[in-house]
């Protein structure tokens, strides 16, 4: 299927296709989903100077901790930490839902992709196929495997696939030469403008480069790279937590799982443990999801309380099958 064949179907955030025809949304009503749907610039603001705050504040412990190695280890992590769930208002803007103004997501969405390596272009129609073909095992370009085994567990953790894959993206779109799966849900109309945006983002990158060799500066380093990298396997949990070990069909009550978070993640992470929430209706505003919820929780199948549950989970299942695999005489 090509970009534009998803396009026709879904479009950007759309529900489901003639390949894969998602079920659940009809379970909210359209008088609820008109009251939730509507947006507003204040909840982006107000989130928005939170995690700003937040990026300081721990951004501030990385500065004290400086040469005081047992500190700045932990200081490292929280303030890596906090970067990586910038991946929850990116997504937001993507969705165009952060806020009411179209330029301010489109902004942000820049900005924050700029800051984590993912060109904002490419990842709204990469996350529009996700939510077309949800846990769909080939069409689904952000589906997890379940894990095999316990190594691969850890290595889903660090990162082992993603940032090869991060990367490759990048390189791609710089050439232009995107490969079959992208090509499945970049629409031949924008393949240009999304290879011109990772070409501008690439050179952005460059230019700190050079500056920071040039001025032997170490701010990038410390400040952002090594920061940006320590902290993603705690955004990788949290992604495995949304979909891993979930059913595997167009079922969106089931194929989505809902995390119920403490408040400070909550907030942090712009409520997006509020999954199988969005997935039933992306167009509702991420401070709406709470209320949606008190909706449509009762005919969720996949909800579980903290996300040190669903991964004591996801290991509880990965040990019983590899048990099953070793006692199996096949």
């Amino acid at each position: 299927m090509t970009g534009n064949d998803v396009a026709s179907f879904a479009g950007i955030g759309g529900i489901g296709s003639r390949i894969w025809p998602l079920t659940g949304p009809e379970i909210v009503s359209r008088k609820v989903l008109k009251e939730l749907r509507v947006r507003s610039n204040g909840p982006g603001l107000f989130n928005l100077a939170i995690h700003i705050l937040a990026l300081l504040v721990t951004g501030f412990l990385v500065y004290l901790s400086a040469g005081i190695l047992w500190l700045q280890i932990p200081a490292m992590i929280l303030y890596g930490t906090v970067i990586v769930l910038s991946f929850a208002p990116l997504h937001e803007c993507s969705h165009g839902t952060a806020f009411k103004t179209r330029w301010m997501n489109h902004a942000l969405g820049y900005v924050i992709a700029t800051m984590t390596f993912r060109p904002f272009l490419y990842f709204k129609y990469r996350h529009a196929a996700h939510h077309t073909y949800t846990q769909h095992e080939d069409r689904d370009p952000d589906i997890v495997p379940f894990p095999h085994s316990l190594l691969d567990y850890f290595a889903q953790i660090i990162g082992a696939g993603f940032w090869p894959k991060l990367f490759g993206t990048l390189w791609r779109g710089t050439t232009g030469r995107f490969n079959e799966e992208e090509l499945g849900f970049l629409p031949e109309s924008v393949r240009t403008q999304v290879s011109n945006e990772i070409r501008l983002q690439c050179l952005f990158y460059l230019v700190l480069i050079a500056g920071s060799v040039y001025f032997q500066s170490t701010v990038l380093l410390v400040y952002w790279l090594v920061p940006r990298i320590i902290g993603e396997p705690v955004l990788r949990s949290i992604r495995m937590a949304e979909h891993t070990g979930a059913e595997e069909s167009p079922n969106l009550l089931a194929n989505t799982r809902t995390t119920i978070a403490n408040p400070i993640l909550r907030q942090l992470y712009w409520n997006m443990p509020y999954h199988a929430e969005h997935h039933l209706a992306s167009s509702v505003p991420f401070h709406a999801l709470g209320k949606l919820h008190a909706h449509v929780e009762p005919h969720l199948e996949c909800v579980t309380k903290g996300y040190f549950t669903v991964h004591r989970e996801i290991i509880r299942d990965v040990m019983s099958s590899r048990k099953h695999d070793v006692i199996s005489p096949n």
